[in-house]
């Protein structure tokens, strides 16, 4: 809360910062330091204050560096100690078991994947406080965990006695807009996070969105087109795959969209109803606005399937690529094939009507133009790998021309009759 009691941002108010956790406002005097990369892991892989690079500058590319114990942003003490005494631990726990090479629990994989969100998210709302970015962030850590489709994909080397942490994928647009991915590597694990509306779905046999769409009245809102499934689990998640590497994820979605008899039909039925991982209380309307999460899905056991059980125990393997080339590719490539290809194209009044937006061709071109220049950094130069990239870049040109006769008209038509259309010609 601000002094007056409103919530919101604060950068006129001096002295005052919003908590990285919940987004309330608080002053220096009830301020704590909420360390994103937790001071716990800065000791388990190095020296805490040695100096790390935190990030490549935006509009320059020199290198941010500064000390590993230093980059921390503000938060309420009862956040900070919330999250502390639970998420960090279990996520600490679970991770000391990985870097031993020991097995965990299936409900220990939930914890982990809930603090793999917080960090991406954290460190998304760290970048944009260094940033300064003029915008204000619309949802803080708390807001952001556990409430998309998500995915861990995890390798443990167990002759790797290396120590130390590196981060890659948060320098481009997808990562800037949408928080959607990261890798991680803390010592001798690699692990690639992603997360994002309907990202797995169609590969978990849960109904899965097609196609999202911009709302004409509010740019902020999307609906998704969505397909039907025939709720069979798939064992092809090649996408996803670093051989040899095992896969934990979880879906989601969210119960307030269930708004006719249809769509609570594909959410609500006998084969999705046994996969969730609690059952909803539904007994006021307020009860509707809940996220409502599956069970874990791995292919820890050698194909994929559903846990139903918390205390099975999954072991992490090596991947036969394991190097932070390969996990960094595969990032990369699903940011195109399955983050990209969602992010709305056109966007949908409310007489049904779809048409493209200057906003949203220019967004496309951008992140489209970024995924190339990445693919191109990190080796990966050949026809089939850029052919897709130039194949939207002219989806977008076409949807520019589109908008472009939509907007003008019978105005431009008539280019004989007006001399700044026809200079334009």
């Amino acid at each position: 809360m601000k002094p007056d009691g409103r919530r919101g941002t604060t950068a006129g108010d001096p002295g005052w910062s919003n908590c990285v956790f919940c987004g309330t406002a608080v002053g220096k005097s009830a301020r704590s330091r909420e360390h994103i990369i937790p001071m716990w892991l800065l000791r388990a892989t190095g020296d805490p204050n040695r100096k790390i690079k935190i990030e490549s500058d935006p509009v320059t590319g020199a290198d941010i560096v500064r000390p590993a114990s230093t980059f921390h942003f503000p938060a309420c003490e009862p956040c900070n100690e919330k999250y502390g005494k639970t998420l960090e631990r279990r996520a600490k726990k679970a991770i000391e078991s990985l870097m031993a090479g020991k097995s965990i629990e299936v409900s220990e994989c939930y914890w982990l994947l809930d603090w793999l969100d917080k960090v991406r998210v954290g460190l998304w709302l760290g970048y944009n406080m260094l940033h300064k970015e003029e915008f204000a962030p619309k949802f803080r850590i708390d807001q952001r965990i556990g409430i998309k489709d998500r995915i861990a994909i995890i390798s443990v080397d167990p002759d790797d006695t290396t120590k130390g942490f590196g981060l890659s994928g948060l320098d481009n647009q997808i990562f800037r807009t949408s928080q959607a991915g990261m890798f991680f590597k803390i010592n001798n694990i690699r692990i690639l996070s992603l997360s994002f509306d309907g990202l797995i779905s169609r590969f978990a046999g849960m109904p899965f969105p097609k196609e999202m769409l911009v709302t004409g009245d509010d740019p902020d809102r999307h609906i998704a087109v969505m397909g039907r499934t025939d709720y069979q689990i798939r064992q092809d998640w090649e996408e996803f795959q670093i051989p040899g590497a095992t896969l934990i994820a979880q879906t989601s979605f969210w119960l307030g969209s269930c708004v006719d008899d249809d769509s609570f039909a594909m959410w609500i039925n006998q084969s999705t109803i046994p996969r969730f991982r609690r059952i909803p209380k539904l007994r006021t309307p307020a009860d509707l606005n809940q996220f409502i999460q599956t069970q874990l899905i791995s292919n820890a056991t050698g194909e994929f399937r559903y846990h139903r059980s918390g205390r099975q125990r999954l072991r992490f393997g090596k991947a036969k690529q394991n190097s932070d080339w390969a996990f960094v590719r595969t990032l990369y490539v699903l940011f195109w094939q399955h983050v990209l290809a969602l992010n709305p194209k056109k966007q949908i009044e409310t007489d049904g009507r779809r048409h493209s937006t200057i906003l949203l061709a220019m967004l496309w071109i951008e992140k489209s133009v970024q995924m190339a220049l990445r693919f191109r950094e990190i080796g990966i130069s050949d026809d089939k790998s850029f052919g897709p990239v130039v194949e939207e870049l002219q989806k977008v040109y076409r949807a520019w021309e589109e908008l472009r006769a939509n907007t003008l008209g019978d105005w431009a038509r008539d280019a004989s009759a007006n001399p700044v259309v026809a200079a334009l010609e």
